[in-house]
C-alpha cells in the first residue's frame, strides 16, 4: 500500500513538472528611461525585477527592447505578455493587468545658469520653451502648467528622454520634466553635475505610481492573484526597496516604495 502511495504521489510530481516546463516563456518588453532600463548598459530596475520575478515564480522569461509605442500595441493583441514602470489608464484596463510596484516623480531640469528660475518667471517671459516626452504625464499641476504653455506654442515633444538632455544643452528649449531615473542616470552618464539645476516646481503634484504590466491575453484572473502575492511579498521582505537603492540610492528607494502604501 505505501508503495503505491509513493508511486501515486511520484506520477502526481512529475505531471507537475511537466506542467511547468510546458508553460511558454513570458516575454517581457524593456524600454529606454535611463535607471529604468538603458539598453546601451543592458542594466536598470526593471531587468533586475524580471530577474526577481524568474527566481521566485520558476517561470522563464524572454526580454525584448521595444519602443513604448509598440509595447502598448502587442499587449493589447497578446502578442506580448508583460511589461514593466508602465501607467494605468480606464483605456488599457480593458487589455491589462496592473500591479503598482513603485512611485515616481518628476521634476524640472534647466541649466545650471537658471537654477533659481520659478514657475512664474518662466510663465511670463514668452521666449522661454519647455521639453517634454511625447504622451508622459507629469501630475496634476505640472500637466495644467505644460498645457497652458503647450495653448501658446511653446511646448516642444521628444520621442526620448535622452533627447532632452541633449537638446536643453543646445539651446533648443530652456527647461524640461523628466522622471528621477531619468535625471540621475543621464547627468552621471554625460558628467552634467554642474551644468544642470534639478527643481520641484510642483511640490503637491505626489508621485505617479508605476505598475508591472499583464496582458489579459496571457494571464488569467487566477493566475493574477499569484503574481500579486508574489509581488507583495517582495515589498514586504524590502527586496523591490533594495533594487531602487542600488540605482537612486535609500532615500529616493524610500519614497519609491512609501507610494505604494
Amino acid at each position: 500500500m505505501i508503495k503505491r502511495v509513493a508511486i501515486f504521489l511520484l506520477v502526481l510530481l512529475s505531471a507537475f513538472v511537466r506542467a511547468q516546463d510546458a508553460k511558454p516563456p513570458i516575454s517581457y518588453a524593456l524600454y529606454e528611461l535611463g535607471y529604468l532600463y538603458s539598453d546601451s548598459a543592458k542594466a536598470g530596475i526593471d531587468l533586475d525585477i524580471v530577474r526577481e520575478l524568474a527566481r521566485r515564480s520558476g517561470r522563464e522569461f524572454t526580454t525584448v527592447y521595444l519602443p513604448r509605442a509598440r509595447i502598448w500595441h502587442e499587449l493589447e493583441t497578446g502578442s506580448l505578455m508583460m511589461t514593466g514602470s508602465g501607467i494605468q489608464t480606464p483605456e488599457r484596463d480593458a487589455f491589462a493587468w496592473f500591479i503598482p510596484c513603485l512611485g515616481l516623480k518628476n521634476y524640472v531640469v534647466t541649466s545650471a545658469a537658471d537654477a533659481h528660475t520659478r514657475p512664474g518667471d518662466f510663465r511670463s517671459n514668452p521666449e522661454l520653451l519647455f521639453g517634454v516626452v511625447r504622451a508622459f504625464r507629469h501630475g496634476p499641476a505640472a500637466d495644467a502648467y505644460i498645457d497652458d504653455l503647450r495653448s501658446d506654442g511653446r511646448v516642444t515633444e521628444v520621442a526620448d528622454s535622452e533627447f532632452l538632455y541633449k537638446m536643453l544643452l543646445a539651446g533648443r528649449f530652456h527647461a524640461f520634466m523628466a522622471l528621477l531615473p531619468s535625471i540621475e542616470f543621464y547627468i552621471d552618464q554625460y558628467k552634467l553635475q554642474d551644468k544642470l539645476a534639478v527643481s520641484d516646481w510642483f511640490p503637491d503634484d505626489p508621485p505617479i505610481v508605476h505598475y508591472l504590466v499583464f496582458s489579459k491575453k496571457a494571464f488569467s484572473e487566477a493566475d493574477m492573484s499569484e503574481w500579486r502575492t508574489l509581488v507583495a511579498e517582495m515589498i514586504a521582505d524590502g527586496t523591490l526597496e533594495h533594487i531602487y537603492a542600488t540605482y537612486l540610492g535609500a532615500q529616493n528607494a524610500r519614497v519609491m516604495i512609501d507610494t505604494l502604501r
